[in-house]
C-alpha cells in the first residue's frame, strides 16, 4: 500500500510542477482588426492593435510593431531558413516596422497587469502608408515584453495587393 502511495505522490507533484511552470510563463494575446475610433465625436476608421495580458502576473511591453510582406518567398528560401535557423519560416519577407516610422505613438514601455487589455489605434491613412510598399494587402503586429518574448497576431487581409 505504501508502495501504491508513494507514486500517487510522485505523479500528483509532478503534475503540480508542470502547472506552475505552464502558470509562470506570461501568456500575451495579441489581435490587429478593423476599428473605427469615435475621436471628437467624428468616426474615424482604421486598425487597432488589442494586446491581452491572460496569464496572473504583470507583463512590462517594451514595444509594438508592424509587420507587412515586402517581398514573395520561394520554397527553397524558405526551407533554407528552416534549415538554417531550426524554426518555422512564418515571417520570411515581411517587414518589422515602429509604429514611431509613421508618426504613432504606441504608449510603450507599459505595463500591462493581469487579466488586463492595452489598444492602440492606428488610423486608416497610416495603415495606407504601410501597405504602399507591401507586395499583399496583410499586416500583423508584433508585441515584444522586455524579456524579449516576441507575440504575434494573426494575418489580417486588408485590402488588394499593390499592384504598382
Amino acid at each position: 500500500m505504501t508502495d501504491y502511495l508513494a507514486i500517487y505522490a510522485a505523479v500528483l507533484s509532478t503534475i503540480v510542477f508542470l502547472w506552475n511552470i505552464a502558470q509562470s510563463r506570461p501568456q500575451v494575446k495579441v489581435d490587429f482588426l478593423f476599428s473605427i475610433n469615435d475621436a471628437d465625436g467624428k468616426p474615424e476608421p482604421g486598425g487597432s492593435i488589442i494586446v491581452r495580458n491572460h496569464s496572473s502576473h504583470d507583463v512590462h511591453l517594451a514595444n509594438i510593431r508592424i509587420l507587412y510582406p515586402y517581398r514573395h518567398v520561394t520554397f527553397k528560401e524558405r526551407l533554407g531558413h528552416l534549415w538554417r535557423f531550426r524554426r518555422w519560416p512564418s515571417r520570411v519577407g515581411w517587414v518589422h516596422s515602429s509604429l514611431s516610422n509613421y508618426g504613432i505613438e504606441s504608449g510603450c514601455p507599459v505595463c500591462l497587469e493581469a487579466r488586463k487589455s492595452f489598444r492602440v489605434f492606428i488610423p486608416d491613412e497610416k495603415v495606407k502608408a504601410m501597405l504602399a510598399d507591401a507586395t499583399e494587402g496583410s499586416l500583423m503586429a508584433c508585441v515584444q515584453d522586455q524579456l524579449w518574448n516576441n507575440f504575434y497576431s494573426r494575418k489580417f487581409r486588408w485590402a488588394e495587393p499593390n499592384t504598382a
